[in-house]
């Protein structure tokens, strides 16, 4: 099952700007407790179907994230689409049980509704207790891990966000429906792996090196009380190109797991929130019986299998 850590858009969902208020002080520093908990569902062969849940427990996950940004404005004109422009710069640095994660990344908002993004991440990880943060796979049942700095993730990405608002046209407390969409081009890469290799980290299985998209669309609506927001939101990711996966051509490289996430959001004062979000996903099911994911490269594409993948719980403080 190629699940994972803690999915992308929860590094972009509380903390944007896509919902806040404007500060005065150019310097926001933040961390963010991640908790999730994945039950188990079992593979089923064939075809597009819907997998049960087949146990309580699969695994738990968990990470710590900390960021210091630093605004600057830079308005583009007089006129109120334009002196809101602004440059954001971001240190940041993720911290699990089996990896480190430190990255750079800057936005650039020329209009209130839009925001364009890069950055980049160098991440090691380690074996804690069977549980591999960085490893490569044998070709059959297993995967051999890294010892710490000995490989290293290597992550770049350019995003634009669109996000709106409609508070901002119709004033009132209880006025604010809200979308963000959000589309990233990013390259991930594990060094010590050839291309064509395959590889896992933070314990999720069945990755290779190569060029990626992902796409997210945020519906919410914002609530002037401690139940603060309540939404859904939606995720496409996976590879370009099925070529990133080298020789393993029945395992479709380039299949894009679509996930659905209910979600919501309680505010407790102006710097701290909790969010819960449910997720439902999809994977690759195969014509072949199989009981794990070590062997699914092995096997032959025949449709997707939906599945309820976690609950993630995040906690954000800001100082």
């Amino acid at each position: 099952m190629n699940k994972k850590f803690l999915s992308i858009v929860m590094g972009l969902l509380i903390p944007a700007a896509v919902f806040s208020q404007e500060k005065s002080n150019p310097l926001d520093i933040n961390l963010t407790v991640d908790f999730a908990y994945h039950p188990h569902a079992s593979f089923i062969a064939g075809g597009n179907h819907y997998a049960p849940l087949t146990g309580f427990y699969e695994s738990l996950e968990g990470r710590i994230i900390g960021d210091v940004n630093y605004k600057i404005n830079t308005p583009l004109g007089d006129h109120w689409l334009l002196n809101g422009a602004y440059v954001n710069l971001q240190g940041n640095a993720e911290l699990t049980p089996v990896s480190i994660k430190p990255g750079i990344h800057v936005d650039f908002s020329p209009l209130p509704f839009l925001v364009f993004s890069a950055g980049a991440q160098a991440g090691t990880g380690w074996d804690l207790m069977g549980i591999i943060g960085a490893g490569e796979w044998n070709g059959y049942d297993m995967y051999t891990a890294f010892k710490p700095f000995e490989s290293w993730l290597l992550k770049w990405y350019a995003q634009g966000v669109f996000q709106f608002d409609t508070g901002a046209i119709w004033q009132g407390d209880w006025n604010h429906f809200q979308i963000m969409y959000t589309y990233q081009v990013y390259y991930e890469g594990l060094s010590n792996v050839a291309n064509g290799d395959i590889w896992m980290w933070q314990a999720t299985k069945n990755m290779a090196n190569g060029i990626c998209n992902y796409q997210s669309l945020i519906l919410a609506y914002q609530m002037p009380m401690v139940l603060s927001r309540v939404g859904v939101m939606f995720e496409l990711d996976g590879h370009y190109s099925a070529s990133d996966y080298g020789k393993y051509t029945g395992y479709k490289g380039d299949f894009k797991a679509l996930s659905i996430n209910p979600l919501c959001q309680f505010s407790f004062g102006a710097k701290d929130n909790l969010t819960i979000m449910a997720t439902f996903k999809t994977r690759q099911s195969f014509k072949e019986a199989h009981e794990n994911g070590y062997i699914e490269p092995l096997l032959t594409y025949d449709g997707y299998e939906w599945f309820f993948n976690r609950v993630v719980i995040r906690y954000q403080h800001k100082f």
